[in-house]
């Protein structure tokens, strides 16, 4: 039946178009003789009937546009696309300034451009820079309905500069906002490149000009405060009086006292980044642990994400107590922290006193950082108490050890059962966090990657005594025969004999060693220079596998059960260590030796991951720290174009820019 009313719809199309065809040419006939043509419209008649044939074949395309699959695709649909490319950035770098570019799905089409334009969720998220002013923000505001707002204070992409003229057209569109939607800010990000200090430096060169100016031209009525609609006066309105209902705030520099000079803490947020603060007179006695802690406490409850970076704060409770002005405060228990970040902070004496002012869920990620971190200062808050259940299967526990050294600083952390060790820091400083059998016993993983303090075969041998039940040891791109040889020496650090007595790691089954596709054969990520070839590495497995198995025979567990070798930048062809890997295949119940020649032959997402890798030589390394660093305060702080060291390098941070982690 649906054949037949198809064919009906299809036949009266086709009389409609013939009728049509037949009238227009009964319209148009011209009738010629041997001396002239006469036609039978004039010529007002024939402009008519172009204008009908026109409106016509706009709606014929209209309806042919119509018909396209993307136009068939339901409303919620297309907004998701919207977003998606709103969210998405034009660069992959994490100091890409805040881009418009999403606005051109508005002049595609006059569908799209009618949807966009009546879609308040598309225009919540609040840009305001130098280009555009007030006009931009009141179009935002406009088309946002009465929904929450993000405000991003916008750094503009090709601006390295800030006249005066700049500083208005941005204090134009801030006070656009305090006096017409403070209330509905939800969220309010301020760029890490957002220059607020040239902003308020041309503002004060601006008020004091004009002040002279004023003084000049009409001394008798000047007041000192005739120039007073400055950047500094939006700044502080903006942020200790407007925004009571404020959830996620991200502030750098000069922004932060103005928050902290705020009478009524915010009580709502949920993220609370705070960048880069130099102490000067005007704030000394705002960057000081009560001020930070009556922010926290405020939120203590909705509390989710908490950064302070470069933000180093003076122990005022310290001297409180000397002088017996107030009993010791007790600890924030901030309950809903999910992740807490704290980075550049000097004084590591400092440091540890602040953070015993906060408890902290024993589930909530933690990453301190810095260029002269003390990691038994900050043992006890990164670490899990020992009052938590301990058990194998509790994440709160370390299963997982990574050593590395990436993001040009030092770094402890501890994220979902993993603590990362990270940086210059030697065995001797870090050993202290792993002498707790409490912490140690659990622990199951070791990962290995490029270190810029190597452990010594003497270092390997004490990290084994302390982590005596690991089971599987990764190594990415590192250097690791050191590791193999301290394996290979018993408890009293001879090398174990051919029973297999005193095997180190008892528990150890498999082994999981990869290097990455690009690279230099003889040299880590680190430009340290390898000391062991691919041949003397294999024979190194060979006679640990060997000796584990015959111990393994006598003894109990301890045989090696898996290893999985991906060698693509350490060898040119595997065929010529085919022999030595039959050796070692001898003496494991399981091997995988592969290198970059079966590309092809790999599953899809495999070529995805070798993809990545050739993009960037550091994402095997990068890919262990499951997201967790370096975040994107590190990145900002240690860039090279930070102005403080242009000279600085970036390695270990390009994958985590290209967006590789997401």
């Amino acid at each position: 039946m649906s054949s037949r009313g198809g064919d009906s719809v299809n036949d009266s199309i086709f009389q409609i178009g013939a009728r049509f065809l037949n009238s227009v040419a009964a319209l148009t006939k011209v009738e010629e003789d041997d001396f002239s043509r006469k036609a039978s419209l004039s010529y007002a008649e024939v402009r008519h009937l172009q204008e009908q044939l026109a409106v016509a074949s706009i709606r014929l395309r209209y309806i042919e546009n119509a018909t396209r699959p993307i136009n068939r695709l339901p409303s919620a649909v297309l907004l998701k696309i919207f977003h998606v490319l709103q969210d998405t950035p034009l660069s992959p770098s994490l100091l890409e300034p805040y881009s418009l570019h999403w606005n051109v799905v508005t002049c595609v089409c006059s569908q799209w451009r009618k949807f966009a334009l009546s879609a308040p969720t598309l225009w919540s998220r609040v840009p305001v820079r130098s280009k555009g002013g007030s006009a931009l923000v009141n179009t935002f505001l406009t088309r946002s309905s009465s929904l929450p707002l993000t405000i991003i204070l916008a750094q503009d992409p090709l601006c390295n500069s800030y006249s005066i003229t700049r500083v208005q057209v941005y204090l134009r569109g801030l006070r656009h906002i305090i006096n017409n939607a403070a209330d509905r800010i939800e969220r309010l990000v301020m760029e890490p490149r957002f220059p607020i200090d040239d902003l308020i430096r041309a503002d004060r060169l601006g008020k004091t000009l004009g002040q002279e100016l004023l003084s000049r031209l009409m001394p008798s009525d000047v007041s000192p405060d005739a120039v007073s609609n400055t950047m500094e006066n939006s700044f502080s309105k903006l942020l200790t009086e407007s925004m009571p209902q404020v959830q996620h705030l991200e502030l750098w520099a000069e922004a932060v006292p103005y928050l902290l000079r705020r009478p009524d803490p915010l009580k709502h947020l949920t993220v609370l980044q705070l960048l880069r603060v130099k102490v000067e007179p005007s704030n000394i006695d705002l960057l000081v642990f009560s001020k930070v802690l009556a922010v926290l406490g405020a939120s203590r409850g909705s509390l989710r994400r908490l950064v302070l970076a470069g933000v180093e704060l003076h122990d005022d409770l310290h001297s409180q107590l000397a002088n017996g002005d107030s009993p010791p405060p007790s600890p924030i228990a901030l309950s809903s922290l999910e992740s807490i970040e704290i980075g550049d902070w000097e004084s590591q004496e400092s440091l540890s006193r602040f953070l015993q002012q906060l408890q902290v869920p024993p589930s909530a990620s933690k990453c301190i950082w810095g260029t002269k971190l003390a990691p038994t200062a900050i043992r006890p808050f990164i670490l899990p108490s020992p009052k938590f259940d301990f058990s194998a299967s509790n994440i709160h526990v370390v299963h997982r050890i990574v050593l590395s050294s990436t993001a040009q600083t030092d770094m402890i952390a501890f994220h979902k059962g993993s603590l990362y060790i990270n940086g210059s820091l030697s065995f001797e400083d870090y050993s202290p966090l792993l002498t707790d059998p409490s912490t140690s016993q659990f622990v199951r993983e070791l990962v290995l990657t490029p270190l810029l303090a190597p452990l010594t075969t003497e270092d390997w041998t004490r990290l084994f005594r302390l982590l005596p039940n690991i089971r599987k040891i990764k190594v990415r791109d590192a250097e690791a025969s050191r590791l193999l040889r301290a394996l290979r020496k018993g408890a009293d650090g001879d090398v174990i004999d051919e029973t297999g007595h005193q095997l180190p790691l008892p528990n150890l089954t498999d082994f999981d060693i990869k290097y990455s596709i690009p690279g230099h054969p003889w040299k880590e990520l680190l430009e340290n220079e390898s000391t062991t070839e691919v041949w003397s590495m294999i024979m190194l497995l060979t006679l640990l596998a060997r000796e584990r198995a015959r111990g393994a025979v006598r003894f109990g567990p301890g045989m090696l059960m898996r290893i999985h070798l991906r060698i693509d930048s350490r060898v040119i062809d595997l065929h010529d260590i085919a022999a030595l890997v039959g050796q070692l295949r001898e003496w494991v119940s399981w091997l995988d030796c592969s290198s970059g020649d079966g590309f092809y032959s790999l599953k899809a997402e495999e070529q995805v991951e070798r993809r990545k890798e050739q993009q960037d030589g550091w994402y095997l390394v990068m890919k262990e720290f499951n997201g967790i660093w370096p975040t994107n305060a590190v990145y900002f702080l240690r860039s090279p174009s930070n102005k403080e060291d242009p000279e600085s390098s970036n390695f270990g941070l390009r994958a985590f820019a290209a967006g590789l982690l997401a």
